[in-house]
């Protein structure tokens, strides 16, 4: 799979939360004098009545779902078993879960192209293979409009969730159907060899970051002058970059503050000037620039090797990548900076196209509950910090990871542009796979496939790509 999504979960880990209910006393009025007493005579003042004492309503017991095995799936097998910190609270977690609603939690390792077929044919079966699914990147969108998931909007009333997180849950339809604890402030950025600029004599892009001057010009700039011929053959031995054209395109047009496809309005818009203008810059690194290192046969694997191996300068990719694709792989000193700033925009961006999210299959018993017990075990008030004991542990300095968890709040995600599973950024890489060897110009290849790229995510939407498959 070109971009697949297979980001760890192992860090992700929270404390318990303690609610306190508080009842305020109301006070007593003083009694009425006695109508009795001789107006000359003294009268002892009456004692101020005393309320009853009164008690915090009863919290609403757990619902005991009577040992029920709760069945969480995703396309990796996430029981903590390890002996790190973030497994044994992930542990207590689960364990606090199990006593409170008398159920046992079991994760389940779905392969990840199969999650899809499974979720639809169980539930046709009135037989839901789990309560609880981590659906793959762009699976959400036919399953929605399938009938397959169930709405949960009801049950999010007094959620943990930030209410921008639950409304990006409807992917752009009235219903919640998604569950998403938060989303990471920098997933994707650009690795670059400390050694390779230092040899160069060049400002390495963190320098660039520090002077506020990290852009598209001095990322084009840097990758100029190390893109080189080091032996005189008259062939290239170094370059300044390295990617492949489908993920290139996606962060470029982030960060140039625009998007591929505008959730709230169900369009296509990777025609408007600020995405054209980034796909312009893509196209002049292929064919005029030529300090893109030309890819062997495997757009997704070459980039990350040349970048390892020391033939890539700098390598734009996300976060994810690092445990199995750079770390333990490279032999000079690294670091990770924000995607530079493209002409457009006035921060750094981060593009945010992903639709995997936790769905619960329709016909799933105690949906309520089970809204309850998949909150219970995130780790809402310990992310961040769990967040960066990840990071410390793939990324190579501070400075980097002060990047990666956002410290200085200059970089923001692209909000409302995920087209995952919708075909729109399908046409979109046929265009710039053609950039490679000049074949086709941005504004002639997006007008040619722009209008396909529309009727495709229309289809899904409708629910018509549903049916036809059901017929």
């Amino acid at each position: 799979m070109k971009q697949l999504k297979k980001r760890s979960s192992a860090w992700l880990m929270m404390l318990t939360a303690v609610i306190t209910l508080v009842s305020g006393c109301s006070g007593g009025g003083n009694a009425a004098p006695p109508s009795a007493a001789p107006a000359a005579e003294a009268t002892e003042a009456p004692a101020e009545a005393t309320p009853a004492p009164t008690e915090a309503p009863p919290a609403t017991p757990a619902a005991n779902l009577n040992g029920r095995e709760i069945r969480i799936s995703h396309w990796w097998d996430a029981t903590p078993v390890g002996d790190s910190e973030a497994d044994e609270l992930a542990r207590e977690r689960i364990k606090a879960v199990e006593e409170k609603y008398n159920v046992k939690i079991k994760y389940l390792n779905t392969e990840y192209w199969s999650t899809a077929e499974k979720l639809s044919s169980s539930v046709m079966a009135s037989d839901p293979f789990a309560e609880i699914v981590r659906l793959p990147d762009g699976f959400i969108w036919g399953l929605m409009h399938g009938g397959f998931l169930t709405p949960l909007d009801d049950y999010l009333k007094d959620s943990q969730i930030d209410q921008s997180v639950i409304d990006s849950m409807r992917f752009g339809g009235d219903k919640v159907y998604g569950l998403e604890s938060w989303y990471n402030p920098n997933d994707s950025g650009v690795f670059y060899n400390k050694r390779i600029f230092k040899e160069a004599g060049l400002k390495d892009p963190q320098q660039l970051m520090d002077e506020d001057n990290w852009n598209w010009n001095t990322m084009l700039d840097a990758a100029k002058k190390l893109t080189v011929d080091k032996n005189g053959d008259g062939k290239m031995d170094q370059y300044g970059l390295a990617g492949a054209h489908y993920v290139l395109s996606e962060l470029l047009i982030a960060s140039n503050g625009a998007k591929i496809y505008d959730e709230a309005a169900q369009k296509a818009i990777f025609d408007s000037p600020a995405s054209m203008e980034a796909l312009n810059y893509l196209y002049k690194l292929y064919t005029e620039d030529k300090v893109l290192k030309p890819n062997e046969g495997n757009d997704w694997e070459d980039p990350a090797k040349y970048f390892a191996e020391g033939t890539g300068a700098m390598y734009p990719g996300g976060l994810w990548e690092i445990e199995g694709r750079i770390q333990g792989k490279m032999k000079d000193e690294w670091g990770y900076v924000y995607i530079p700033k493209g002409p457009q925009a006035d921060k750094y961006y981060d593009p945010l196209s992903q639709t995997a999210a936790y769905a619960i299959p329709k016909g799933v018993k105690d949906a309520d509950t089970i809204v309850k017990i998949w909150e219970e075990l995130q780790p809402f008030d310990s992310w961040q910090e769990n967040r960066r004991l990840w990071l410390e542990n793939i990324l190579p300095d501070e400075t980097s990871i002060a990047n990666a968890m956002n410290d200085d709040g200059k970089s923001e995600r692209v909000y409302g542009g995920r087209y995952g599973g919708l075909g729109v950024k399908d046409q979109l890489d046929k265009v710039t796979e053609k950039f490679l060897k000049g074949e086709v110009t941005p504004s002639t290849g997006v007008a040619q496939v722009i209008g396909t790229a529309q009727a495709a995510a229309k289809k899904v939407l409708s629910g018509e790509q549903d049916k036809e498959k059901k017929e």
